[in-house]
């Protein structure tokens, strides 16, 4: 296949760069197969999408564009951000192993921030050659926004702990070799202070994954329990009972993974030095009749005006982040930026398609395939995932402007002493 890239920024290279590049170009034609325009991003139900991001992931590895990044003792590349952005470029007629998403954005910026050298030698290399794909263990049924308040207890045992409770809500847990899981290792002490993150083995007795159907039929999501579930305690990912530290540093890394574009490389490199406008809110124009309405073009310009806005906040926030201009909790700013123009831009779109927006074809997908690609899908999540809207505007409000933390009467009591699942103005029992 030709490579399909309109602009690069080639005339930025070094040497060693323009011949990295080249490699790349020739490689990734050669081995990655293409980005196919009506072919998910992501379907957790179709298990060879998935095998096939891990034979990408592969292919990836034994080129030598793997962990691009990534310190060379850990299975990287060793190379700097700008080799990165030279690859992102001459990736984009391709599609990436876009299953590899909390790997990437989270479990291995994780585990080079907080892990022990064994454990960065043991997992770093398994996810770059494509065969440990990880999910993230936070969620649960009682939790709600309230990570710090979660359930499942982690019991220590000789070299090993014991876990018990459930996750919900997990991403692929289906599909997932391993998991970066939350739990509580000291009851007797504040919530935010008795917690520890474990690396957990998906595939082990204990654990039972149970895939959960939402109403639109899709099936992204699981939920797992946790039966006397044996972890080695070189699996805890930094210090025990440090573990909220460790999920600050994971939420702030998810957070601007989800800002920037969740799957590596679906959009252009930060060095591209313009806005990629999506055609695809043209073609549903046109799909639903309404490409000469004015009023329908109108809105169709508001969605392009929001995606530059959401594409600039995103670029520019990342790049101080990256050279310590701004602090990483600084993320919480695109990340709400994102939940807000998802919900207005979808808005939109819903607009623009009309009745058709939400009627089937018989083989349950929107009757205007323009519709999907153009990105009327999961609106809600845009405000939940990575956390909520209102726990970002708190992040924004408290850590970059500077006002007062907002009241709680649950972070000084021990963690025991707390009431758990209560009922207002009902029986009150105690975890």
């Amino acid at each position: 296949m030709a490579n399909d890239v309109t602009e690069t920024t080639e005339h930025l290279d070094t040497e060693e760069q323009r011949e990295f590049r080249l490699r790349a170009r020739a490689y990734l034609a050669e081995h990655l197969p293409p980005r196919l325009p009506d072919e998910p991003i992501l379907d957790w139900d179709d298990t060879e999408l998935a095998a096939k991001d891990r034979r990408i992931q592969r292919a990836l590895w034994d080129g030598g564009f793997a962990g691009i990044t990534v310190p060379v003792e850990y299975g990287g590349q060793g190379l700097g951000a700008r080799f990165e952005e030279i690859f992102l470029e001459e990736a984009q007629p391709y599609r990436l192993p876009w299953a590899f998403g909390n790997s990437y954005n989270i479990v291995i910026p994780v585990l080079l921030e907080c892990g022990s050298d064994y454990l960065k030698r043991r997992f770093i290399p398994k996810i770059l050659d494509g065969d440990e794909m990880w999910c993230q263990l936070l969620s649960e049924p009682s939790g709600g926004s309230d990570l710090a308040g979660l359930l499942t207890r982690a019991v220590r045992d000789g070299d090993s702990w014991i876990l018990n409770g459930s996750k919900v809500w997990t991403t692929g847990g289906n599909a997932c070799d391993y998991g970066i899981c939350l739990a509580r290792t000291d009851p007797d002490v504040p919530k935010h202070a008795g917690l520890t993150m474990f690396a957990v083995d998906m595939h082990q007795p204990g654990i039972t994954i149970v895939p959960l159907k939402l109403v639109d039929g899709g099936g992204d999501f699981c939920q797992e329990y946790l039966d006397d579930v044996v972890v080695p305690a070189e699996n805890v990912i930094g210090e025990v009972n440090d573990g909220w530290r460790v999920t600050t540093i994971h939420l702030m890394h998810e957070r601007a993974g989800v800002a920037r574009g969740w799957h590596y490389g679906i959009g252009r490199s930060a060095a591209a030095q313009h806005v990629e406008l999506s055609q695809d809110v043209v073609e549903l124009l046109r799909e639903s009749g309404r490409a000469d309405d004015p009023h329908a073009r109108q809105l169709a310009a508001e969605v392009w005006v929001l995606d530059a806005l959401m594409s600039l906040t995103s670029q520019r926030i990342g790049a101080r982040i990256g050279s310590g201009q701004v602090p990483g909790y600084a993320a919480a700013l695109p990340k709400l930026m994102t939940g807000k123009i998802g919900e207005r831009r979808t808005a939109l779109l819903s607009e623009l398609a009309g009745p058709a927006g939400v009627a089937a074809g018989g083989d349950g997908v929107s009757a205007l395939p323009g519709v999907r690609r153009a990105g009327i899908t999961r609106v809600t999540s845009h405000n939940i995932g990575g956390g909520t809207g209102e726990m970002q505007a708190n992040a924004v409000a408290e850590r970059m402007l500077g006002l007062p933390r907002e009241p709680s009467v649950d972070r000084e009591l021990p963690f025991s002493q707390l009431l758990h699942n209560t009922v207002p103005g009902g029986p009150r029992s105690q975890a």
